[in-house]
């Protein structure tokens, strides 16, 4: 893996689903859920490509049931890669089965399963542009509701998946809960860029030999040694947001989108809301700020604070377990609020 590569996949271009556990799908496993079945809908500027998505819903249920939607990580250059490997995924398939939920995931712009446009990709690729494409699925669902669906939506995210699940969760109603996987943090993106270049400068021997490569040539460490230095190129970036330049494997378009996003409003979490950060992630500071500023304002967050966890959440499948048992529960809760509302009113 060559330096810049290795830069970019580490920092919030890692996804959960491509890295847990790399064994193979047992062909033989029974499931009480659908394989993905795959629909478009047009965007709303109607001379783009349709957004791709794929929708999973129970076998065995006569039950209403809560939909599943989950997000996924970052992308690099030359990592691209379908959102169907969720649904097919041997480590996650049994906890979807478990909870009888439907399952929903929504293609980058640019990716059709083993189709990939990387240059309409690179020219679309930002956090605003996942945001919107969840949005509009969510709202075609809500007009054109599953059978047996209960009109709930669970949120997974993980890394870059993270952020997106907490918006999807301040903007939308019907939010049962939501699991943000390495991925809540609370401080600018500058910020945590850059904290996550110093945790590997301080931690990580190959950033240090990356380091030595003269900044000259084309394989060197792009981000700078120094803050200040760090800065300019932010300011530089935000006047620049092309997708033909790159800092940390990332385009500065899909970067000057990043910085420009508001802050949360943690008022409107409202659902149960799960964190999971290791205390060996460099946004570790940024996700103990979520976490209070979150029960400052009366957000029902719980923190999975793991001690000596990094990133990568695939390296923990009993927290992953974890996880799900916490979701189980809530589910539990809201259905027995249900029905205690069904017996209020008779």
């Amino acid at each position: 893996m060559s330096a810049t590569k290795a830069l970019s996949t580490a920092s919030y271009c890692i996804i959960l689903i491509s890295t847990i556990l790399c064994a193979a799908q047992d062909a033989t496993a029974t499931h009480s859920i659908s394989a993905p079945v795959r629909y478009t809908i047009q965007r709303t500027d109607k001379a783009s490509s349709p957004i791709i998505y794929y929708v999973s819903t129970p076998l065995k249920t006569t039950k209403p049931y809560p939909i599943v939607i989950m997000c996924d990580g970052s992308s690099s250059k030359g990592d691209l890669h379908s959102v169907l490997t969720i649904h097919q995924h041997k480590h996650l398939q049994p906890h979807i089965d478990a909870l009888q939920a439907g399952l929903v995931t929504v293609e980058k712009w640019g990716i059709d399963g083993d189709t990939i446009n990387e240059d309409e990709f690179w020219a679309n690729y930002s956090r605003s542009q996942r945001l919107e494409d969840h949005l509009q699925v969510i709202k075609h669902l809500e007009q054109n509701p599953p059978a047996l669906w209960n009109g709930k939506f669970i949120f997974i995210g993980a890394s870059e998946g993270g952020p997106l699940v907490t918006q999807l969760s301040t903007l939308c109603p019907s939010t049962l809960a939501t699991i943000n996987w390495s991925g809540a943090g609370d401080w600018p993106w500058a910020d945590e860029l850059w904290e996550w270049t110093e945790h590997h400068r301080r931690n990580s021997w190959w950033m240090w030999l990356y380091d030595l490569v003269p900044r000259w040539l084309p394989f060197s460490n792009d981000i700078p040694q120094t803050r200040h230095e760090y800065d300019a190129l932010v300011e530089h970036i935000k006047k620049n947001p092309t997708a033909t330049k790159r800092l940390g494997g990332m385009t500065y378009l899909y970067h000057v989108d990043a910085y420009a996003q508001p802050p949360i409003d943690y008022k409107k979490i409202h659902a149960p809301f799960l964190v999971v950060t290791g205390t060996n992630d460099s946004i570790i500071g940024s996700s103990d700020d979520f976490v209070s500023k979150a029960q400052a304002a009366g957000a029902p967050v719980t923190y999975f604070r793991i001690e000596g966890m990094e990133h990568r959440i695939s390296k923990r499948p009993d927290i992953i377990n974890r996880s799900f048992e916490w979701l189980e529960q809530h589910i539990k809760n809201h259905h027995q609020d249900v029905r205690l509302m069904r017996y209020k009113d008779h």
